[in-house]
Order: structure tokens, then sequence, then C-alpha cells
């Protein structure tokens, strides 16, 4: 009995080491994670709030537009050098890609900056969000613009899915310029967590997507619960590709990219750590061959920073490295002004 007993308190003993020096190797792993990742880009921010946009630009007049579903900004360039419209969508926070659509004003172009959700007459969240919300913009082009011909509109990830389907659907859309896309439509964003349901609606009915909760629970631990345990920051990169994996039916989750008439512009970094990008665009490129793909190396989902981002209190890998992403960054603008005036110079 002496014996048993004896054994017992061993087995015990081990089991106790082996916890604490589970608990002492996680706090210093997130003591160590905290001080590396400590200084990481923060994307939180409210983009809804109207007054931190300018409303006086040199050389640009901007107004903000309350057009139906269409929420946001027309920046008029008072020396107009290129014929058309360029229409701009931001990321998952539903930005309206402002700083982007200024950029462009200020070499000439006419730009319309506009929010994907969030604001009057729009979903509060990235989840069920009418295509048809388009129809408006697409209005106040018809109404207010004169020189309309063509109309670019470019998105960046969340709002490259978004702009994806827009052109799949909307023949008025001349071309089409994509920042980190998917070639898939996924699920929606509720409350900073995964939705169940789509992201998008048409004719009051979802967009068959791939659900991102079906992921496997052991991508879901690599990739998100470890790295929250010790500090490090999360990816999502295999989360979404275990998603697919799990889908039998992904093929009818497909954009229907073939339906988009006009050229397809896509920038993507070879190290996107939020999701294989590229493999994604030469997906979209499989089914449309007017399609150009621009990778760079050693950049990620975002062409700045050192590849992690702070959101809601979490890290974020989003690949990439300082000079890959400054490099990106640089040699993508010039690509995407070569587009831009092949199909807007008068």
């Amino acid at each position: 009995m002496r014996n048993v007993i004896k054994a017992i308190l061993k087995v015990l003993l081990i089991v106790f080491c082996i916890i604490v020096i589970g608990v002492i190797s996680i706090a210093g792993l997130r003591a160590y994670n905290y001080h590396k990742y400590g200084n990481a880009v923060s994307l939180t921010e409210d983009v809804t709030d109207i007054s931190q946009y300018p409303t006086e630009l040199e050389g640009i007049k901007v107004e903000y537009v309350d057009h139906g579903a269409f929420q946001g900004f027309h920046l008029i360039p008072n020396n107009k050098k290129y014929k058309g419209i360029i229409v701009c969508y931001g990321g998952s926070d539903g930005s309206p890609f402002f700083e982007v659509a200024r950029k462009y004003a200020e070499e000439g172009y006419e730009t319309l900056s506009v929010f994907m959700f969030g604001m009057n007459n729009q979903p509060k969240e990235l989840s069920k969000v009418p295509l048809e919300q388009f129809a408006d913009v697409l209005d106040y082009i018809n109404n207010n613009i004169e020189d309309d011909d063509p109309i670019t509109i470019m998105g960046a990830s969340k709002g490259a899915e978004y702009v994806l389907n827009l052109a799949a659907k909307y023949d008025e859309i001349s071309n089409v310029i994509l920042l980190a896309p998917v070639a898939y439509s996924f699920s929606g964003l509720n409350n900073d967590n995964v939705s169940s349901s789509s992201s998008w609606t048409w004719e009051n009915k979802e967009v068959p997507y791939v659900d991102i909760k079906k992921a496997s629970f052991g991508a879901i631990f690599k990739s998100m619960l470890f790295p929250m345990m010790i500090g490090s920051p999360v990816t999502f990169r295999d989360i979404y590709a275990a998603a697919l994996d799990a889908d039998e039916n992904r093929d009818e989750k497909l954009i229907p990219v073939q339906n988009i008439k006009g050229d397809i512009l896509i920038i993507v970094g070879e190290d996107d750590q939020m999701m294989d990008t590229l493999s994604m665009a030469e997906l979209i490129k499989a089914h449309n061959s007017n399609t150009i793909v621009c990778s760079y190396e050693n950049a990620g989902h975002m062409f700045s920073g050192d590849g992690v981002a702070s959101e809601f209190g979490m890290r974020m890998k989003l690949g990439g490295t300082v000079e890959g992403n400054e490099k990106a960054m640089v040699e993508s603008g010039k690509v995407m002004k070569d587009f831009l005036e092949k199909h807007h110079s008068k």
C-alpha cells in the first residue's frame, strides 16, 4: 500500500512540475512577445466618424454624399486631367479608402470614396451587405458626373471581395483594381467575430459563401488560440485554407469573375499571412483571361510596417518585412498609375 501511495505522489509531483514549467514557459513567452510586438501598428479606429475626414483640400472640392445606400465622399479636382471616375472601397473596417481617393484626386482623377457598411441606409456590420448598394452609386454618377466613362472600381482585402462581386453583377463597371483579394465569397463579420451568414446578399438572398467556422480545430488552435496564449501574433492564412478544404461545395462559392467584361489588375504580397492571396489571384486569372497579377516578394497583406498589426487588442501577422513592404508599395503604385492612365487618359 505504501508503495502505491509513493507511486501516486510521484506521478502527482511530475504532473505538478509539468504544469509549473508550462505556466512559467507561457508567462516567459508572453513577456517576450509583448516586448517584441509592443509597437505593432494599431488598425482600430472609428472610420465612420465623418469629422476626421477633411472637408477642404487644396485644388480639390470635397463633398459628402448622402444618396441612399451611397454614403461617402466625392472628390473633384479643379483640374480634371483624366476622363471617367474611380470608385474606392477600403477593407473589413468598411472604410471609404479616403486617402487613396485623395491621392488620385491630387493627380487629376475624379474619385468617389465609399463606405461599404456602418453608415445611414447600410447594414451596421459586415454581414449580409446587399450588392444592390452599388445601384445608388451608379445613380449618383449618372445624375451628377457628366464625364462618367470609364468607371474603375478598386477595393482592398474584404473590400476587394466586395468589388469583385460587384463587377460580376454590374456591366457598368469598366475596370477593376484588387488589393489582396480572394476568389471566393466568405463569411461575414459580426461584432468583431465571424458571423453565421454570408458577407453579401443579392436579390434578398445570401451569396453562397465559404464558412470560416468550418475550419478544423487543429488549424484554429495552431494559428489563433496558441498564439493568443503566448501573446504572439495570430495568422488567418491556414484558417481560411482549412475552411476551404472542409467545404466540399467550395466551387459553388467562387465569385463568377468570368462575367467581368473589363480588365482586372491584382496586387498581392507573396508573404501575405492573412490569406494565400497569390493563389487566389491566380485562380481569378484562370477564370478570366483579362486579369493581370502583380506579386511582390517579402510583402504581406498590407504594404506597410514590419508585417504585424494590432486590432481590438489582438496582434495579427500580416506578413512581409519593412523593406519588402516599402518596395512593394512603391512598385505597385507605379503599376496602378500605368493601369489607370491606360484606361482613363483623355
